[in-house]
């Protein structure tokens, strides 16, 4: 075959593409979110910059007040909230409902919802176990169930992003660890992803996975209270000195920007993948340059 003719088959098929500006265009688009502050207040900012419509539910009415004021404020889109308790199936539910009342069939959902709480694995109780489980896995597993039943009945496909941890591959805190429920939640989220995208692929579903690293949250700023109740100030001074040796995002966005790109048509070839944005954990980065140190080189 000849370069031409080569080119051509290729060249014809440029012809058929949206412009790459459409990729990331989501207007009209029905987005349920769960949680709040933190990573889930930059995934509601990002969707609706987007053009995306946007239902989140939570406990906290008051954070909620706050969320849907700022955005209604700053006339950055169609927002609504609906109270709910991420760890019931019947709220799970509820909160689809809404949505599909408010804005219609449901698109996208993302269960960014989370909770844990650093405890020694000999001390972990079933109040502290199931409180991270029910949180973690079972709201996220009813929640994408309840909005893949919408995008089922009305046929028009959808994304579902699911938040996973790098605490799924046993991530967690330096030389501390302390963080076995959170770590069995991420790793079953992964685990139901795969799962699940292998069932809804044929409804024109994509099921994919966000792994978020450290990032500064009110959550991950607060939620080591108890456990320095319980263990005293030389597990807050172990914390703070492994938490240099952990790449650490500054805002949630650097994790929210992946997530919202996952709801868009660049997901449409990818199912049940886990995308890892940790700022590279697990690397050994090289710290100083060492190429073409000697005389006449680069770095000499």
């Amino acid at each position: 075959m000849d370069k031409e003719t080569m080119f051509e088959m290729s060249a014809d098929a440029l012809e058929d593409l949206d412009p790459i500006s459409s990729v990331f265009d989501l207007s009209g688009k029905v987005a349920v979110i769960s949680g709040s502050g933190g990573l889930a207040l930059f995934v509601i900012n990002r969707l609706l910059e987007c053009g995306a419509k946007v239902v989140f539910g939570a406990r906290s009415t008051e954070m909620a007040d706050l969320i849907v004021n700022h955005f209604k404020e700053a006339g950055k889109g169609d927002i609504a909230f609906k109270q709910t308790d991420i760890t019931k199936v019947a709220d799970c539910a509820a909160l689809v409902d809404f949505a599909e009342e408010t804005f219609g069939p449901v698109d996208i959902v993302i269960p960014v919802a989370a909770y844990w709480q650093p405890r020694a694995f000999l001390d972990v109780d079933e109040e502290v176990y199931d409180s991270i489980i029910d949180t973690d896995m079972k709201g996220q597993y009813f929640l994408v169930q309840a909005a893949a039943r919408s995008m089922v009945k009305a046929g028009h496909g959808g994304k579902v992003v699911t938040i996973a941890s790098v605490a799924y591959r046993g991530e967690d805190m330096y030389k501390l660890a302390m963080m076995t429920p959170y770590n069995a939640a991420k790793a079953g989220v992964v685990g139901m992803t795969i799962g699940i995208a292998k069932e809804l692929k044929q409804y024109g579903i994509n099921v994919n996975c966000v792994a978020p690293g450290g990032m500064v949250t009110p959550g991950a700023l607060t939620n080591s209270g108890k456990t320095v109740e319980l263990y005293g100030e030389e597990f807050a001074e172990a914390q703070a000195a492994g938490g240099h040796e952990t790449p650490v995002a500054e805002t949630p966005d650097e994790m929210a920007r992946m997530i919202v790109a996952m709801c868009t048509n660049l997901s449409d070839f990818m199912y049940g993948k886990v995308v890892d944005v940790d700022g590279g954990a697990g690397l050994s980065f090289q710290a100083k340059p060492f190429s073409y140190t000697m005389e006449g080189g680069i770095h000499a």
